[in-house]
């Protein structure tokens, strides 16, 4: 089985409610996603920040459960000459804590933009590493 096809199964049976909040995230967390850097260039040649708007001057990440969905999320954004990465989404979560230390706007997480609706706050990273180790 794909990592994509393992990490939307578990998403269906956390939506369908045959798993709870905590034995999702458990699973979750050992599921490899795609992602690239928050940074890049636009088609125009213009520079960007690539992350998805959230309140309180914090901003999500987005990472994703295939390479397709990826490639749909960039080329909307109008991203060119990227590098997908693919890492567990604890690592992931862990990554983006570290990085926060020091980056101006802090992100959270957001899994399959426009899709699934999985997003992790700034504020909740601690709790969500926590339970997705």
């Amino acid at each position: 089985m794909s990592e994509r096809t393992r990490a939307l199964e578990l998403y269906e049976q956390y939506d369908r409610g045959e798993l709870s909040v905590e034995a999702f995230l458990q699973q979750f967390g050992k599921e490899k996603l795609f992602y690239s850097t928050p940074y890049g260039d636009r088609k125009d040649g213009s520079h960007a920040l690539f992350v998805l708007q959230a309140p309180e001057n914090t901003g999500y990440l987005p990472v994703f459960t295939s390479e397709e969905r990826s490639k749909e999320f960039f080329e909307k954004v109008n991203r060119s000459n990227y590098i997908l990465m693919l890492s567990t989404f604890h690592d992931i979560l862990t990554t983006t804590k570290k990085a926060n230390e020091k980056a101006p706007v802090k992100l959270g997480v957001i899994v399959d933009p426009g899709h699934n609706g999985i997003n992790v706050e700034v504020k909740n990273l601690d709790a969500v590493i926590a339970m997705t180790a």
